[in-house]
């Protein structure tokens, strides 16, 4: 079954957004810019999910 890719970028945005200001305050200045890793984990998942969907509509189509 297909997701529409906007309830999938909003699933993983909101929790991500969240988590990065919470990663802001709790992080000591020097480390800060660590809080930017949930970000760039949100979009390997997003494409990651995007890609594997991908594969299997291509595969249900090949077995009809």
């Amino acid at each position: 079954m297909m997701m529409d890719p906007k309830v999938k970028y909003l699933m993983l945005v909101l929790p991500t957004f969240i988590l990065s200001i919470v990663l802001l305050y709790i992080l000591p200045e020097s480390r800060s810019l660590l809080a930017m890793s949930p970000v760039i984990a949100a979009w390997i998942i997003y494409f990651l999910w995007q890609y594997a969907e991908k594969q299997s509509g291509d595969d249900e189509e090949n077995t009809v």
